[in-house]
């Protein structure tokens, strides 16, 4: 089977895209870190969230606002309403521009047999 040079060109650069960004971010809560506290954590959508997960602040801050990686990409939730402790509804790229909004979805995923599962809270949908 031979491959014109424009379907070779498409499928490097669909593999390259999908190396370096995320689809959707999804994001929720790890449970007791090596300090006790419950943590916002963030990690590419439809991969394993452990190990792959970023921790953001503890449960008790706000997840907004705190830049991090997934891969090559620096993201940053927003649209936190204005109490601690709740989720985003916006997704931003690293410079600053909305590229997602955000929703609930749940799921419990387990973490080194238990020692620090986490609890999904939702799912920020990547806008091309």
């Amino acid at each position: 089977m031979q491959y014109s040079i424009q379907t070779l060109a498409i499928l490097g650069l669909t593999a390259f895209t999908s190396l370096t960004s995320a689809q959707a971010v999804a994001f929720g809560q790890q449970l007791q870190n090596n300090d006790q506290t419950n943590h916002w954590v963030a990690w590419t959508e439809g991969e394993h969230a452990c190990p792959g997960m970023q921790v953001l602040s503890k449960l008790t801050d706000t997840p907004c606002g705190h830049g991090f990686s997934l891969g090559e990409v620096r993201y940053q939730f927003s649209g936190c309403p204005d109490e601690a402790g709740t989720p985003p509804t916006v997704l931003l790229d690293s410079g600053g521009l909305q590229i997602g909004g955000c929703k609930p979805a749940s799921d419990k995923i387990n973490c080194h047999d238990g020692l620090h599962d986490i609890v999904k809270w939702g799912v920020c949908e990547i806008v091309n």
